[in-house]
């Protein structure tokens, strides 16, 4: 079996873990990374002055409104980066049960699903591009290759991983749901 994908797969005797990290567009972590630098000198020249005057008693209503609107820009572009550089989705199948992870360092969104419940497991190859129908796609955001139906919910993972690969990783799905 050739193995040269970006996920790590392996079959356990009672199930199968996928292990997918985060779909890595280096020019876009680094122009991040760069735009982050900007963001932390204009954050470290405004923060001074809103606090100044908030201990002499008066507000700037214009910079106050501004250094909030600019720490919510840097927290969101905090969280892209970090997915980018350290995000994984897991995928564990295992005694009847699903774990479903999408985290950085372990924290983020796990989900334990029935694997009874999961059902039409396929590839669903999208357009991610720039210019494509999934414009997060270029930050590794966005639904991914491999989709299933759970209940009256549609779940993606595996954003970051080839055609080929994901067409690979549904077939040993399908393989280990029919068991």
């Amino acid at each position: 079996m050739i193995d040269n994908g970006t996920a790590k797969i392996e079959k356990t005797i009672d199930g199968i873990r996928i292990s997918i990290p985060s779909k890595k567009n280096w020019f876009a972590l680094i122009f991040g990374t760069a735009w982050l630098g900007g963001w932390y000198a204009g954050f470290t020249s405004a923060y001074p002055t809103v606090m100044y005057g908030f201990e002499q008693g008066e507000m700037n209503g214009f910079m106050t409104f501004w250094l909030i609107g600019w720490t919510i820009g840097g927290v969101g572009i905090i969280s892209v980066l970090s997915w980018g550089y350290f995000g994984k989705e897991k995928f564990n199948l295992r005694k009847g049960e699903v774990l479903f992870e999408e985290s950085i360092f372990g924290i983020g969104r796990k989900r334990r699903l029935q694997a009874t419940a999961v059902k039409n497991i396929r590839t669903e190859l999208n357009n991610d591009s720039w210019f494509g129908s999934n414009r997060w796609a270029f930050w590794g955001l966005g639904p991914g290759k491999i989709k299933f139906d759970y209940g009256l919910k549609t779940f993606s993972f595996a954003l970051g991983v080839d055609d080929a690969e994901a067409n690979h990783i549904v077939a040993l799905l399908k393989e280990q749901f029919q068991n």
